[in-house]
């Protein structure tokens, strides 16, 4: 998650997301293991393809899997200038 809500000075309660007006706060102590600049490509493919060892930044968590598993990614993306596009 690029993480740009919580702390994007138009966000009226700054490190709070919320998801309706009188929902909870959704962000506090959710763990978040690659956040803001971290969030690159080559982050993203070291992560899904387990490399540790060439991971920047980022909690150094990567995805432990074989041969005979599936990874589903569901990936979004809204064209944003600086955000990760694959």
């Amino acid at each position: 998650m690029y993480d740009d809500i919580a702390f994007n000075k138009e966000n009226p309660r700054p490190r709070v997301i919320i998801n309706n007006s009188h929902g909870d706060n959704v962000y506090k102590g959710v763990p978040k293991d690659n956040t803001g600049e971290n969030v690159t490509v080559n982050n993203f493919f070291d992560v899904i393809l387990g490399n540790k060892d060439a991971l920047t930044g980022g909690s150094g968590k990567v995805v432990h899997s074989g041969p005979n598993e599936h990874i589903f990614i569901y990936y979004s993306n809204h064209g944003r200038l600086g955000v990760l596009g694959l």
